[in-house]
């Protein structure tokens, strides 16, 4: 439970429904010994505990599938409108980038382009509020448009890990937040 919470969110698994049963008693009191109020558990199983166990919730800003146990839908962007798409600022396209959220950072890949688009746009000392040139504006809404496929993303809990299985994992070069991590049957 120490290494669980997020902000204000506790985020943990366990093996069945008895040890759910334990573990929402045993944190209920640990939390009320510190005058904080635990409530409004969910689950992927029925349990008496349990406040939800069936659709959609949110944990941690994904939303998460309870019925196929799947995290999904990390990004959900409005389309731009005719006005917005003939006048692209860089404030835009920061603006559209923070828009993906992504705390596991699974979704990486997808952001590198219009950050490295920002970055070239600093180089050439572009203001927040100037207009991009037609070659940027271009390779930005040429990659909004690609964003709609991220509705569609559904990431598996579980991994399945044979013989032949690799892990690759990225890090920051601190080594403290994962970026990236894949697995690849061979």
């Amino acid at each position: 439970m120490k290494r669980s919470f997020y902000v204000d969110n506790l985020v943990c698994g366990v093996y069945n429904t008895s040890e759910l049963e334990h573990f929402i008693g045993q944190a209920k009191c640990i939390m009320n010994k510190g005058f904080y109020n635990l409530r409004c558990f969910e689950s992927n199983v029925d349990c008496k505990n349990v406040d939800k166990h069936s659709g959609d919730t949110s944990v941690l800003g994904i939303i998460w599938n309870l019925d196929n146990d799947v995290p999904k839908r990390c990004a959900d962007l409005e389309p731009l409108t005719c006005e917005v798409r003939i006048t692209i600022y860089k404030r835009l396209i920061l603006s559209v980038v923070q828009k993906i959220f992504d705390p596991i950072g699974l979704l990486t890949p997808t952001t590198l382009l219009p950050k490295l688009l920002l970055q070239s746009l600093w180089k050439l000392k572009i203001s927040w509020d100037h207009e991009l040139p037609p070659n940027c504006k271009k390779e930005f809404l040429a990659w909004f448009k690609d964003t709609s496929v991220l509705k569609n993303v559904n990431i598996p809990r579980h991994l399945k890990v044979n013989i032949s299985s690799e892990l690759h994992v990225f890090v920051d070069a601190a080594g403290e937040h994962i970026l990236h991590a894949s697995l690849f049957d061979q």
